[in-house]
């Protein structure tokens, strides 16, 4: 689990991204369509192909969550495609079940128990399910970028996220 401290670097980051200016390469611009999986599923093909996983937690009245469905995943699909495996839950269902960690959860408790207390929020699962950060409110994709890229090649386990982008930048 990525400590509090770190987390709190992670805002600061984002803030100081936008500020900066900070912009995906070309290439990482796509509008391709975004492939959601179950929550269960999303759990087993992370565990088995060592990919984490990108949860998308919204409700349908939120238009920040539309505005990030319809924008900001579309342009991250090649970075979401080949290194997550995504899925989403909608915080305001109190019917649909999902299994997590042997418990049998509404997708509102499981949203709860992730730490998802508004939304949109961005939750990020190890590939076994373990719980790595959350990323509350709207994300523009040239700020959710270098995020992707941080937890996609596991740098978290022995870098801040500060050090990581540092680090990529000198690059």
């Amino acid at each position: 689990m990525i400590s509090t401290k770190t987390h709190l670097w992670f805002k600061c980051l984002l803030a100081a991204l936008l500020l900066a200016g900070w912009h995906l390469p070309a290439t990482a611009q796509s509008n391709a369509e975004v492939e959601w999986q179950p929550f269960e599923t999303a759990i087993e093909i992370a565990d088995s192909s060592n990919r984490p996983i990108l949860i998308h937690v919204w409700a349908p009245w939120c238009g920040w969550c539309q505005k990030m469905e319809r924008e900001v995943y579309p342009r991250l699909t090649p970075e979401l495609s080949d290194h997550f495996i995504i899925t989403r839950l909608n915080r305001g269902d109190h019917e649909t079940t999902h299994q997590y960690k042997g418990q049998k959860l509404t997708s509102f408790r499981l949203a709860q128990k992730l730490t998802a207390e508004s939304v949109p929020t961005i939750i990020f699962l190890s590939s076994n399910g373990d719980y790595l950060l959350r990323l509350p409110g709207f994300i523009e994709a040239d700020n959710l970028h270098p995020v992707l890229k941080y937890i996609s090649s596991n740098a978290y386990v022995q870098h801040s996220f500060e050090a990581f982008n540092k680090r990529r930048k000198e690059f």
